[in-house]
């Protein structure tokens, strides 16, 4: 920024155009327009483990200047314009993004949403239109007519959505396949086996799914595929995801001989995973039945057949339509002749749009203030002969949106102070800065305030630049985050965030308390504050003394980009002198103080977010009788587990010493010997003999990521000859429709499981790594007795007296109190398992400055970009 060469802005301009961080940036303003999420949405709000590709191929698309006719083109009909090209398959995940209710029987009307939202959201981005009135009705006010919307909608009619759609290479499918030759003819015979005892399972799961649909959708799934009409294969299509979703829970349906068979032959084939090869790409996208599409009708006026076609006030003959062959199938050509008319030079609303929206982006605000609605609801541009010189400038340009910013950047008008000598005059005469005679006062949107908070505190991490979004917490870019549509992230939603239902095309700006609570009193905005403050004490290095002005000038760079004014540095020594009178130390490095929370989805109060960078929670040595029965219970969301066979740790009274008593409940990882992503109680104890043996029991129901659940392994004993069991209980919080999952797994252990001298830990069973939990626990309760369904904490949260322990993690009593009433307390534990200088001398250090660190987080600087 020192630099005085005349070009130096330009230069600057030229280098931030080609920095990773532009085209980030860009595909969040895009990500917003489509609706993207990485779930379904209503109540179960699936995720979607593969849209993450869309997001990524948006990514590179701005990166690389994509022209943006051809970045339109691909996402309505890349599979038929470009289907050698995985990019372009990947694209039509724009067709995906609309939410979906998985478990919906009215398989008729969700279809009829689902080309609904597809029609209101190409009107949205592209045309710049909001359509839906016309859904009902000749609209109002603009010239669209009902019959437009569903000329519009037919170029729609025959989609056929995927999940896992392959899009691999060429070279990269050619490799495939050479490696799974040798595998298939090394296990064929184990697959087969395994194949043939499932079928039975996969039978009456399909007709227990099938069994839930009206008798016409039953008669429909029952055809031929070669029966059934464009519109039936469909719904067929839709109809059978709730087939699937049975078949991807056939492991709870095994029973006996047959599950002990198929667990077997999985751990025979499991040894051949050394030569299996890497699964191909996936991506949820579109493709076409064939060239025949079902028909669209005007609901409620007759069933003559509504062909393709564009607003009739633009153009009212019918669209020319050609069917085109791809290497991937017969395609109706319907979506390219839609693309195609979108990206003419002379189309008089595209790049008018995408030009309006693109001003917006740098001055809040378009030319046409409604970016998406250039009807006459929305408002006519400010200055449309500069809208149109814009526009025109940009089909002539190729349709490249780096040259446009770059113009923007560069002019005058953007480079407006927010400041200006005749202010209050000119405030009388244009007081909503229409004519742009000053640059206006505009708040960070959420991302970027997140961003900005992650790395002023040093925490922000830049080498995520792909893949499956990340967790609320992670210190990545915003724009990685895994955006779930139930789950809000509480800090993008508390500034604004939208909520990817609908086509989003600009945010609110909203001064809230909810925004000041979070700022002042959250977790997360005090942690930033401490790890700015541990940044600006690190800086200082091995001075021999604390030098407080330099750290005040240090901070104010560090935050607001400049140097503090003399009163400002007077003012913070002030501050840094009071406050070290005034904090109580005791009180800031207790534990409570350390004590991170976070919310379970569909549940109130707090939960305890652990991570396997921190070691568990201790509670106290818990002495019950040689041979007692127990119940381990808790509520949890696991955001990860181990690419090994460890375990992810709910609650354990062990150290993993085989030789030594004890028990670990938890979820095992993808490498498990028995099954990744289930319960597994891991109990170490006497049998009969008295010899000390291990038994490792699994539920064999599979754990969603990032999902809700409540989860109880009730233990009993063997005694009087007869085997002992494990009860597990796994409920899906998000799914009303899932029912308590049971399991019964029998043992040979007769006691010394809980008769150890060790203490009971949460998230994690020693102080290693070896077997952390990551994600959030509450209510881990233990009970002295095998407890029965209708006793469970799922049911009823009363206390009981077999109840030895009960952590509810609340803010009062307090979050490591037992609320059995036994002062079981949970102990104190170091924030962070690294070694380092202690927790003590940290807070000695820093817990004044993270106080002043706070202040200059919350403040107007930092929010605002003047």
């Amino acid at each position: 920024m020192a630099d005085s060469a005349p070009d130096a802005y330009e230069r600057l301009v030229d280098r931030l155009l080609g920095s990773p961080r532009y085209a980030e940036r860009q595909a969040r303003f895009w990500l917003d327009l489509v609706r993207y999420a990485d779930s379904d949405g209503y109540r179960l709000d699936a995720a979607r483990p593969h849209v993450w590709r869309y997001r990524d191929y948006v990514i590179r698309s701005f990166a690389d200047d994509k022209p943006y006719d051809r970045f339109l083109q691909e996402q309505l009909a890349g599979d038929e314009l470009f289907p050698h090209e995985p990019d372009a398959i990947v694209a039509t995940g724009f067709l995906r993004h609309g939410i979906y209710e998985y478990n919906s029987r009215d398989v008729r009307t969700q279809w009829n949403l689902i080309l609904d939202d597809i029609t209101d959201t190409t009107g949205d981005v592209f045309l710049g239109l909001g359509m839906q009135c016309a859904r009902c009705h000749d609209h109002k006010f603009d010239p669209i007519l009902q019959k437009d919307y569903f000329r519009l909608r037919s170029f729609f009619a025959g989609i056929q959505p995927h999940e896992e759609y392959l899009i691999p290479t060429d070279a990269e499918l050619s490799a495939y396949k050479e490696k799974l030759a040798p595998w298939e003819a090394a296990t064929s015979s184990i697959r087969e086996e395994i194949s043939a005892i499932e079928a039975k399972y996969r039978d009456q799961g399909q007709k227990q799914a099938e069994g839930r649909f009206p008798p016409d959708i039953q008669t429909i799934l029952a055809k031929p595929l070669a029966d059934r009409s464009p519109l039936e294969k469909q719904l067929a299509a839709l109809a059978f995801r709730q087939v699937e979703y049975e078949w991807e829970r056939l492991d709870g349906r095994l029973k006996g001989a047959d599950k002990e068979r198929v667990l077997a032959l999985r751990k025979e084939l499991a040894k051949f995973d050394s030569i299996k090869p890497t699964p191909l790409p996936v991506a949820t996208c579109v493709t076409e039945w064939g060239v025949d599409c079902a028909e669209i009708t005007i609901p409620k006026k007759g069933k003559e057949p509504i062909e393709p076609g564009f607003l009739t006030i633009l153009d009212a003959a019918p669209a020319t339509v050609l069917p085109m062959e791809t290497p991937r199938g017969k395609s109706s050509g319907r979506r390219t002749a839609l693309a195609n008319w979108l990206t003419r030079s002379d189309h008089p609303l595209t790049a008018r749009v995408m030009v309006n929206r693109i001003w917006q982006q740098h001055f809040g605000r378009g030319l046409a203030a409604n970016a998406s609605d250039f009807g006459r609801l929305g408002s006519l541009p400010t200055h449309p002969e500069l809208l149109d010189d814009l526009a025109s400038r940009f089909v002539a340009g190729g349709w490249r949106m780096k040259p446009l910013h770059k113009a923007i950047v560069l002019s005058e008008t953007y480079r407006r102070s927010s400041s200006h000598p005749q202010l209050a005059e000119l405030q009388r005469v244009d007081p909503e800065n229409t004519l742009y005679w000053r640059g206006d006062v505009r708040r960070l949107d959420a991302e970027q305030f997140r961003d900005s908070s992650y790395l002023v505190s040093g925490e922000l991490s830049l080498k995520t630049t792909s893949g499956p979004g990340a967790p609320a917490e992670a210190p990545v870019r915003s724009i990685f985050l895994r955006t779930m549509r139930n789950t809000r992230n509480p800090v993008l939603d508390a500034f604004d965030a939208p909520f990817w239902i609908t086509s989003s095309a600009s945010r609110h700006s909203t001064t809230t308390p909810v925004q000041s609570l979070l700022l002042f009193n959250s977790q997360w905005a005090l942690q930033r504050a401490k790890g700015l403050a541990e940044r600006v004490t690190k800086a200082q290095g091995a001075k021999p003394a604390v030098d407080d002005r330099q750290i005040i000038t240090d901070l104010y760079r560090m935050t607001l980009s400049r140097d503090p004014e003399s009163i400002e540095v007077e003012a913070a020594l002030e501050f840094l002198g009071n406050q070290a009178h005034t904090i109580n130390l005791a009180e800031a490095s207790s534990a409570e103080a350390r004590f991170l929370h976070d919310k379970i989805p569909f549940r109130d109060g707090h939960a305890a977010v652990v991570s396997s960078k921190q070691l568990p929670f201790i509670g106290p040595v818990i002495k019950s009788p040689e041979a007692s029965d127990f119940t381990i219970e808790s509520f949890f969301v696991v955001r990860s587990i181990y690419e090994t066979g460890a375990v992810r740790t709910i609650a354990a009274c062990w150290n993993g010493n085989m030789a030594e008593a004890g028990w670990n409940f938890g979820i095992t990882g993808k490498g498990s010997r028995r099954k990744p992503q289930t319960l597994v109680m891991q109990m170490v104890g006497k049998t009969a003999d008295g010899k000390t043996a291990e038994a490792a029991l699994f539920s064999d129901h599979h754990i969603q990521l990032n999902q809700p659940y409540y989860a109880a392994a009730a233990v009993m004993l063997a005694r009087n000859g007869q085997p002992g069991q494990v009860t597990f209980y796994l409920k899906d919080l998000a799914n009303d429709d899932e029912p308590l999952l049971i399991a019964t797994v029998p043992h040979q252990l007769v006691g010394g499981i809980c008769g150890t001298n060790r203490p009971l830990m949460v998230g994690g069973r020693d102080r290693t790594e070896a077997a952390r939990f990551d994600g959030l626990v509450d209510d881990i309760r233990m009970s002295a007795e095998a407890l029965t369904p209708e006793r469970l904490l799922f049911t009823s949260d009363t206390l009981q007296p077999s109840t030895m322990a009960f952590w509810r993690f609340e803010p009062t009593p307090g979050p490591f109190v037992d609320a059995s009433g036994h002062d079981r307390h949970l102990a104190d534990r170091p924030a962070k398992a690294e070694g380092g200088s202690s927790s003590s001398q940290k807070t000695a250090i820093c817990e004044v400055l993270v106080d002043f660190c706070h202040i200059l987080l919350n403040s107007s600087e930092f929010m605002y970009v003047q």
